[in-house]
């Protein structure tokens, strides 16, 4: 099979675009093997097809260990940059409007709003509007959850970490070197809120509020430890903790809580062999301490291949 790809990466998240209509019927989760260190070394695939709807584009979205995705916020600013910098845009008819270009994605979460401001034909900054992904966590679940004496939260099918509250109870780990031992607890604490809650996924996201370099919070998304499988950014997870620090009363401190409109400076990246340091810029709108909207930019997103893979 030849498939026309696109390669990129949000802050070291690993984005593949591939062409709907190169790709075999029903073969989405197949296709999904480029993502494999063997082809491509991706962390998420994006098919791309002309819109079904009121939208400017549909993609569907394949995780690394072929599941379908929802909503994929690295997927979304890979995708923005490559409209513009690459013949995408132009394949699928969507025209470069400087100074921003408004583009409607239809996902499987709902149509998601990505604003790209571009300068001189090059992408300055994308923002990704994340409100329907805020109401499929909603809809999902948030919860506090006890893992053995630390508190963990449920955001969805995400499980989010306060590595804070874990150095409390075990103050050996080491979030910066990531050594084994502090990654054996992280497996341990997995597994217990993955029987607790009974999901099967591994949708992780653990923070502290101690930014090495600058920002408020600082996190790191490892999915799957034992795979190998390390994220340093991850949009859908940077808002899952934003609505777990909500939820759980983290922010009631912050200067803008009772206006309604948070802003948060995440570091990822930066240790770990993960790049970096970066930022991404979360921002919360709220409504009697809910959480209504998100939206999310990240500091830096570049295309890094495109080509044709054969499999």
């Amino acid at each position: 099979m030849k498939l026309d790809f696109v390669k990129g990466h949000m802050g070291g998240n690993r984005i593949v675009l591939l062409y709907g209509d190169q790709v075999p019927n029903k073969q989405e989760l197949e296709v999904a093997k480029v993502l494999d260190p063997l082809y491509l070394s991706g962390h998420q695939l994006g098919i791309l097809y002309p819109p079904k709807g009121e939208g400017n584009l549909s993609v569907k979205i394949v995780e690394l260990s072929q599941e379908f995705l929802t909503a994929c916020g690295g997927l979304t600013q890979v995708l923005g940059k490559a409209l513009i910098e690459n013949k995408i845009g132009n394949h699928f008819g969507i025209k470069l409007q400087e100074p921003t270009t408004n583009v409607l994605l239809e996902t499987d979460a709902g149509l998601t709003k990505i604003k790209i401001d571009i300068t001189n034909k090059k992408v300055k900054r994308i923002v990704t509007s994340m409100d329907k992904f805020v109401e499929e966590l909603y809809n999902t679940g948030v919860e506090s959850i006890d893992l053995q004496g630390i508190k963990a939260m449920k955001v969805g099918k995400f499980f989010v970490l306060n590595g804070d509250k874990v150095k409390e109870k075990y103050p050996y780990v080491n979030f910066e070197r990531m050594d084994e031992v502090t990654k054996n607890l992280l497996v341990k604490l997995q597994k217990i809120f993955q029987k607790k809650t009974n999901l099967p996924n591994e949708d992780f996201a653990l923070y502290d509020w101690n930014p090495i370099f600058s920002g408020d919070i600082r996190a790191v998304f490892p999915h799957s430890i034992p795979d190998g499988h390390i994220e340093p950014a991850c949009g859908t997870g940077t808002v899952a903790i934003g609505l777990g620090c909500l939820e759980s009363g983290e922010l009631k401190d912050n200067k803008d809580f009772q206006n309604g409109k948070i802003e948060l400076q995440f570091e990822t990246g930066g240790n770990l062999n993960l790049g970096g340091p970066d930022k991404t810029k979360l921002e919360l709108f709220c409504e009697e301490e809910k959480l209504v909207k998100a939206s999310f930019s990240h500091s830096l997103v570049e295309l890094t291949a495109s080509g044709v893979v054969y499999f």
